[in-house]
């Protein structure tokens, strides 16, 4: 040790003083993916004996020895835009590209998006489903209830379920690597805690009352989505400025609308409906907008109305812009109406998520207006019917999608009704059924 520290004290010195830390340098070592195409594969050889002198595993590059070499990988994903500094990937073989304008139509649609996640399989039903309709809980210890277990060298740490990476990778990255999926469905996880299927996790894990946090984090990224959105909206092109991201109807178009019950306007993909917040009757101010803040503060808590309930989503049929022929079956998609007061109970968030879109529209006027082609006015037109209603239009499209991601927030806003229960009816029977093994065979039995 004393001849050590010298030789450590001279190193020291005479080698460069370390950077500094950098809060983005991070980015650099970000795993990207990795391609493993080739352009073509090696001719596999005969296995007949008669066409070799010797074995076949004398061969040299043989499809027995060498097997990875005739594997066929796939190209990494495209995407929707490449930027002009991107760095090259390591393989020469596969180019990064860009969507094409039909790529470009399924990754604006939030349903095809959905359905492309990762599959992962639920716990409780043993289902291979997308990772868009479960629910991510990681393990994480916990301190033990009872203080005097903490000293018993035979008790292990309690584990816990809490949810894990359901906000934006951007907000919030996972903390947890072992983790379970689950139904985004509340009655799941309610069977789920009473059966106690999810201990077939890990040993000596509990799960507590979570849904009111996974309903708060399901609502914090439907915000997320729509702050990515607005940032997004300060580097749009000026070829993109005439393409509409989120529009209000006027209360000519919203009186139609609740008439007819059918959307009439083309790439609406949701409705928000969000009227003004009243005033506090104590403080006689209106909510704040709240901070993007992972954890449930101390907010006022969600008034009580007389008046019946609102759902939370309902559906809609929309207009075919061209109609098919008769023998065509006609399209039967359906736009989702949200009224904000059930969907956001809370109103410092329900104010956040009325600046967010009061920003968007406001953003993208200015841009129009700073455009030559696209100058509008701001002032309010005299015919109230022209006036704008409380009703706002998210829109998705091809083109839309070059300037951001909105399939991302319709994404994230049907989560929120999938997770009270609408689209699993006639589930329950689905919900209650699993299987498992006997300790004493292979037998499957069912438990219904």
């Amino acid at each position: 040790m004393p001849r050590l520290l010298p030789r450590i004290i001279q190193k020291l010195q005479t080698s460069p003083p370390s950077k500094s830390f950098e809060p983005f340098s991070i980015s650099k070592y970000r795993f990207r993916g990795k391609s493993l195409r080739k352009p073509s594969l090696p001719p596999v050889p005969s296995f007949h004996p008669s066409d070799h002198a010797q074995s076949i595993l004398l061969t040299p590059g043989n499809p027995i020895t060498s097997s990875r070499d005739y594997i066929q990988h796939k190209s990494l994903p495209p995407r929707v835009i490449i930027p002009k500094n991107a760095s090259p990937r390591r393989n020469a073989h596969d180019h990064p590209r860009t969507m094409t304008a039909e790529e470009r139509r399924w990754w604006a649609s939030p349903y095809l998006r959905m359905l492309s996640t990762p599959l992962r399989r639920c716990w409780q039903t043993q289902q291979l489903l997308p990772s868009a309709f479960l629910i991510r809980l990681g393990i994480f210890q916990a301190p033990p209830l009872n203080p005097q277990v903490l000293f018993s060298p035979n008790a292990p740490p309690e584990a816990v379920l809490m949810p894990d990476g359901l906000e934006h990778p951007k907000f919030r990255s996972r903390k947890s690597g072992k983790a379970g999926y689950i139904l985004c469905w509340k009655d799941a996880l309610e069977f789920s805690r009473s059966t106690g299927t999810f201990r077939r996790l890990t040993h000596n894990l509990r799960l507590p009352l979570i849904e009111d946090q996974i309903r708060y984090t399901l609502r914090l990224r439907v915000l997320q989505e729509l702050q990515l959105v607005a940032d997004a909206l300060r580097y749009r092109p000026k070829h993109l400025a005439h393409k509409t991201l989120v529009r209000r109807l006027t209360r000519e178009e919203w009186k139609t609308f609740r008439t007819t019950g059918t959307m009439p306007i083309k790439n609406a993909m949701a409705i928000i409906v969000l009227p003004p917040l009243n005033r506090n009757p104590e403080t006689k101010q209106r909510p704040q907008a709240a901070d993007l803040s992972s954890l449930p503060d101390n907010s006022p808590a969600p008034q009580n109305f007389t008046r019946p309930p609102l759902p939370l989503c309902t559906l809609h049929p929309t207009l075919d812009e061209q109609p098919l022929p008769e023998d065509i079956p006609q399209s039967t998609s359906r736009v989702p109406l949200y009224n904000a007061v059930p969907l956001f109970p809370n109103p410092d968030q329900r104010a956040t998520l009325l600046s967010l879109l009061k920003r968007i529209c406001l953003l993208e006027q200015r841009q129009r207006a700073a455009h030559a082609d696209f100058g509008i006015s701001e002032k309010l037109p005299k015919d109230d019917s022209q006036r704008s209603s409380h009703a706002f239009v998210l829109m998705s499209n091809e083109d839309i999608t070059l300037t951001a991601d909105m399939a991302a927030v319709g994404l994230a806003l049907w989560r929120l009704p999938m997770f009270e229960g609408m689209g699993w009816e006639g589930k329950t029977d689905w919900v209650k059924r699993y299987k498992y093994r006997s300790m004493h065979g292979n037998e499957k039995y069912e438990i219904a």
